[in-house]
């Protein structure tokens, strides 16, 4: 399918620093509640689907806003700026990037991994999942050949591998748990993908696996 896409991310509008500590602040973190801001990854996946892949940053800033009751975001923003003593654009600007600007960076940081394993895979046809699917099966792109499903995709930050507390292994076991769910409801493979930065990281082992699998278990002519 042919699309073309704006793949420009946003920029940290404020100092990095400070970014940082706002995003560790629990008490601004209450402000970003799905419930208050919408489920922001799948409002974007919804975005994707519903314009075929033709996304950009000012379709998505409309579609996302247009969802989402604003005055929670004015609240955030009064928030910040009472509690820190800043101005109102630093704190709006803080605000507009948490929700909108980091949703977006995270599809790009997607449609870069895509992007490189078509080249790996020019036969392949990668297509966004729905969002309902990565919550039940943790797959963020399928990929088929003539219209059959080949296998699914979960693509995550390098960071994933090495994450190691007790809560973040209880949520590398539930993604385990749905890749298994997932291989045995629709019979195919399930591989993950990592970036950094948003950067495809190049594993020749993975691209040998998928070459193998396709091989052997779907004959597909590659």
């Amino acid at each position: 399918m042919c699309r073309t896409m704006e793949k420009v991310r946003y920029d940290t509008p404020i100092d990095d620093y400070l970014y940082k500590e706002f995003n560790r602040d629990r008490s601004i973190g209450s402000f970003f509640k799905p419930q208050l801001v919408g489920r922001c990854m799948e409002l974007i996946d919804d975005y994707f689907l519903s314009v075929d892949g033709n996304v950009t940053k000012k379709g998505w800033e409309e579609y996302y806003l247009a969802r989402v009751e604003l005055q929670n975001l004015t609240n955030a923003s009064n928030f910040i700026k009472e509690k820190y003593k800043i101005d109102l654009d630093t704190a709006t600007e803080y605000v507009f990037h948490r929700v909108i600007g980091q949703t977006w960076n995270g599809m790009m940081s997607e449609i870069n991994c895509i992007d490189n394993l078509k080249d790996y895979f020019p036969n392949i046809d990668f297509e966004k999942a729905p969002f309902e699917l990565d919550k039940d099966y943790c797959v963020d792109w399928q990929g088929f050949s003539n219209g059959k499903l080949l296998f699914g995709i979960q693509i995550k930050p390098e960071s994933y591998q090495y994450m190691s507390s007790p809560y973040q292994l209880k949520a590398k076991e539930l993604n385990q748990k749905q890749v298994q769910a997932y291989k045995e409801r629709f019979g195919v493979a399930h591989f993950f993908v990592y970036h950094h930065k948003g950067k495809f990281i190049h594993s020749q082992p993975l691209i040998d696996k998928i070459n193998t699998y396709l091989l052997m278990n779907i004959r597909v002519n590659l």
